[in-house]
């Protein structure tokens, strides 16, 4: 806890003095360093644009005993935006660059055996601010540790450990020192040691070295090390590097750090790792957490870490700054590939300006000289989305003649990038357009001549991160594109509380996790991760996770009969240096979810290789009449499931689900036809179907009165995400789900040998814009069994926009909070989604965040209350979409369906209203009571079952 004081300006006033110790600071709140001024309440928070201010900081400290007689300093790791310290009074220094560090020698300065007063002034208006904003909360203070140590009065200033591989399969350390203090240059020594992972020891040394002037000696050494273990993201061996000093043949001080053996090249524009080429599975991560803001500890980065891994990510970019030096040490151990940025994300303004030129050096040289030991980090990149200038190029070059070893790109704006990719220098060697459609990736692969990552694609909006499937598969297939990062991993919200509770059945753009706090996105600016701001994953964290998956198993479904048969899978291996030895196949065969058999395979396929695995399953002469499934999954050596696959198992010459369905129920009676003040009744023993003659109007009600079914009507769109409701300013998308009060309306209503006909037919005109319809008819045929099926026919007419679903939609009273059903699950499926999800029988409750969107391959589908009495919906390879709204759920079913889409950018399956020529469908309805027909019953379980819902937040967007 430091005293603190918040200015709202840049002139400190009565305060000038604060940093002498004769001033009085004893009535300053506290604040606790690292932190936030924002945070802590002294100043609101802004999003992307920094407010003028200036906090003032004091503490003071006693030297350690241990410190008598050796230099101190102090490192701050990070401060934004810029900073002026002072020791016991005196100046000792500044820095302007808030994600790198900065040392200063305090030696002179402190005093032993009192307290001494640390005083730090903290403003955020300096040269080259605006570097340091960026697509995120722009907030201030000292966030990262403020460290203060001692060294021996000759030390080790620096050191550089590079690794190269040798065609005999040996490697070769290379090993620059950098001393300090040196006054006595034929009594220095350095001696290492190179401890494997294995245990065994590699001697280093003793270095040779140049003495300079002002106490600096420079020394180098080389040594060879015979099979050496490699560090990769898949094999994240790292080796023991050990340093001793010594004056006089005594150690005064000893180092130590973790390297990895490991070489990246780039051969004929294929990025490589080892001599192998490899893909980037990756994300682009910011450090920022709801209630720390940028203040990281060790805790929540291995938390995200291990999200990531789980999700198959191995690679990050850290945008747009060098993050906590503890994250890049916990990528080198558990293995993931970085990418760290040299930091200057905003300020394009001064790119042009020579004058900014040292500013850009200072934050290259510091970044590099930061992190360039540690093997995790394959790429640097300069910036983000700059133009193209000569300053910003310079900076490039100082990044690659500070480190040659790594490559470097510029990671640029996709238009941008298209028109001018032509200027970047040949030292520029990997190319990184952002946010390039599937075309383009393709268009790139053919014509680029260096690797290209796509180190922004797939930008996440609220629940829309499309593109993600298609556009991986084509950086998988092509050798030049090494992979590619999606905006990206998390939600930046920040903790926020109000007076005032939220209604969660009203629409909200926040995650509130009670009704009084909120993780505040920004509107819609912060809003764009796979998993939401406390790290709860969101549905596309799992779509990412399948994606991504290095094992893939080809078949999704077999056909199958009664008796003892083999059932053969092909299994893809898309690791890049590791066989499948260590992965482990789990099968489970299941009727109706009951298993029946289960096993396990050792995998074995080579790095890039496929192997076939046959499976011998028995099937029962019952398992016509079920749900027969093999579900499989992937579990690496250390228990991590990364994959799973559910084959659905179709018995030969059996009828399919909804046929079988049908056939099942006999008939329960004559239908009666009666009609009263424009309102049809057709009523069967347990339902009755009502449609009002003049609008077309249809209801479906219980004998006894109870709505299950209301208002048929042809179906124009979706709720809207907020990466649709963007796309609004500059589409006309049709809004709504349906259209009502047709234009033109015919009822008819006829008795024909298979039941009772309904056909409504009418025009529907676009609620904003009255000249565009949508015209034709939908017929409902009420069979004796208790079935109804459905078929629609619809048109647009004089369309323009673009459509989001097309088909038919009805409303349920919110009581039938149970939705069951066969098919994709048990996530929200859409087009370019369509790995996300397995067959089998799912069961959501309405207060599930998952419930909402719509589900694909449906066979069969229940919306019931707890107790069972509800609605069958039965049809071919179905698409069915559920929405909560207000007290009703609005139930779809979809003829055409477009994709979700991105931040500003359309889907790459879209449905123009123009191109569209017939909305056309047809399924079945079937009203339930408490007591199902046995076929439901056997499938999935009977009523009385309600699904635990899964409710991590009080409320949250697109839910």
């Amino acid at each position: 806890m430091w005293k603190f004081k918040y200015i709202g300006s840049s002139s400190l006033g009565d305060e000038a003095a604060f940093s002498q110790p004769s001033f009085n600071a004893a009535a300053w709140p506290e604040i606790k360093v690292p932190s936030h001024w924002e945070l802590a309440g002294f100043a609101p928070p802004k999003y992307k644009r920094v407010d003028e201010g200036t906090g003032l900081y004091r503490t003071t400290f006693r030297l350690p005993e241990s410190y008598q007689g050796r230099r101190v300093f102090l490192r701050f790791e990070g401060v934004l935006y810029s900073f002026e310290v002072w020791i016991n009074g005196v100046n000792i220094g500044s820095w302007a660059s808030s994600y790198n560090p900065a040392t200063f020698e305090i030696t002179d300065s402190v005093k032993p055996g009192v307290e001494n007063l640390l005083a730090v002034r903290v403003t955020t208006r300096s040269k080259g601010y605006e570097f340091d904003e960026n697509d995120c909360w722009a907030l201030s203070g000292i966030y990262r540790d403020v460290v203060l140590f001692s060294t021996p009065q000759s030390y080790f200033e620096d050191f550089t450990a590079r690794t190269t591989l040798e065609p005999d399969g040996s490697a070769r350390l290379n090993l620059w020192v950098q001393l300090a203090g040196i006054t006595n240059p034929p009594s220095v020594t350095v001696t290492g040691q190179l401890l494997s992972p294995s245990g065994k020891v590699t001697s280093i040394g003793p270095v040779a070295f140049t003495v300079g002037s002002g106490g600096d000696a420079k020394g180098s050494a080389s040594v060879n090390i015979g099979q050496p273990q490699l560090w990769t993201a898949e094999t994240p061996a790292l080796y023991d590097l050990n340093l001793s000093l010594q004056m006089a043949g005594e150690i005064i001080q000893q180092i130590r750090e973790r390297i990895g053996i490991r070489q990246v090249t780039v051969e004929n524009g294929i990025l490589q790792l080892n001599g192998k080429p490899i893909k980037l599975r990756r994300v682009d991560h910011h450090d920022i957490w709801p209630q720390a803001g940028r203040t990281a500890t060790e805790e929540p980065l291995r938390r995200d870490l291990d999200l990531m891994r789980a999700a198959n990510i191995n690679f990050v970019r850290t945008s747009h700054y060098p993050p906590d030096r503890r994250f890049i040490e916990l990528c080198d151990q558990m293995g993931i590939y970085v990418m760290c940025e040299v930091p200057f994300g905003f300020g394009d303004e001064h790119l042009t300006d020579p004058s900014y030129q040292e500013t850009l050096f200072t934050r290259a040289r510091a970044t590099v000289r930061r992190d360039k030991n540690h093997p995790s980090i394959i790429v640097w990149s300069v910036g983000n989305e700059n133009p193209i200038t000569p300053i910003q190029l310079e900076t490039g070059r100082e990044v690659k003649r500070l480190d040659p070893t790594r490559p470097i790109c510029f990671p640029t704006s996709g238009s941008y990038f298209a028109k001018n990719y032509q200027k970047f220098p040949e030292f520029v060697d990997i190319y990184s357009p952002h946010y390039p459609s599937a075309s383009k990736l393709r268009e790139y692969a053919e014509t680029l001549s260096r690797p290209v990552i796509a180190t922004e694609y797939a930008h996440a909006l609220g629940l829309a991160a499309d593109r993600i499937q298609d556009e991986w598969e084509i950086m998988y297939s092509h050798p030049r594109l090494a992979g590619g990062a999606i905006w990206m991993f998390q939600d930046q919200g920040i903790l926020r509380s109000t007076n005032k509770p939220v209604d969660p059945n009203q629409p909200t753009r926040y995650a509130w996790p009670d009704a009084l706090h909120f993780y505040d996105i920004a509107g819609t600016d912060g809003v764009d991760g796979i998993v939401y701001s406390d790290r709860t994953p969101q549905v596309d964290y799992w779509q990412v996770r399948k994606v991504y998956s290095p094992v893939r198993i080809t078949e999704r479904s077999a056909e199958v009969g009664p008796g003892t048969q083999e059932i053969t899978l092909h299994i893809q291996n898309r690791y890049d240096f590791k066989d499948l030895s260590g992965v482990t196949l789990r099968w489970s065969l299941k009727t109706n979810g009951i298993r029946l058999q289960s096993g396990v395979r050792q995998l074995r396929a080579k790095p890039r290789g496929e192997e076939a695995v046959a499976i011998e399953i028995a099937l029962p002469e019952r398992a016509a009449d079920s749900v027969c499934t093999l579900e499989l999954e992937c579990v690496e050596k250390a228990g991590l499931q990364i994959y799973e696959r559910v084959l659905r198992l179709d018995p030969k010459g059996k009828a399919g689900r909804t046929e079988q369905f049908t056939n099942s129920l006999p008939s329960v009676g004559k239908l009666s036809v009666e009609e009263e003040a424009g309102v049809i009744r057709v009523i069967q023993r347990d339902f009755e179907v009502q449609v009002t003659r003049r609008t077309g109007e249809i209801q479906i009600l219980t004998r006894k009165g109870r709505l299950i079914v209301s208002g048929i009507y042809p179906h124009i769109g979706r709720k809207f995400s907020m990466a649709e409701e963007l796309r609004t300013k500059t589409r006309s998308i049709w809004r709504g789900a349906f259209l009502r009060n047709p234009e033109s309306q015919t009822t008819e209503v006829t008795d024909t040998s298979e039941g009772v006909r309904v056909l409504v037919r009418g025009t529907y005109r676009r609620n904003d814009a009255p000249e565009q319809l949508i015209a034709g008819e939908h017929t409902l045929l009420i069979s004796t069994q208790g079935v109804i099926g459905v078929t629609y026919d619809y048109a647009p007419t004089n369309s323009q926009g673009t459509f989001l679903e097309l088909g038919l939609s009805f409303v349920v009273p919110v009581e039938m909070s149970e939705f069951r059903w066969i098919g994709s699950g048990p996530f929200a499926g859409y087009p370019g989604k369509d790995q996300l999800n397995e067959f089998g029988v799912h069961h959501l409750n309405l207060e599930n965040i998952r419930y909402q969107g719509n589900r694909r391959n449906v066979e069969l589908a229940l919306l019931t209350q707890p107790s069972g009495e509800g609605l069958t919906i039965a049809g071919a390879d179905m698409d069915v979409g559920v929405e909560k709204d207000g007290e009703s759920i609005v139930v779809s079913h979809n003829a055409l369906v477009a994709g979700r889409g991105n931040k500003g950018v359309g889907p790459e399956t879209e449905l123009p209203a123009a191109e569209i020529r017939r909305i056309s469908g047809s399924f079945y309805l079937m009203p339930l009571g408490r007591v199902w027909p046995p076929l439901l019953t056997n499938w999935f379980g009977g009523p009385g079952i309600s699904a635990q819902p899964q409710r991590p937040f009080y409320h949250s967007y697109d839910q």
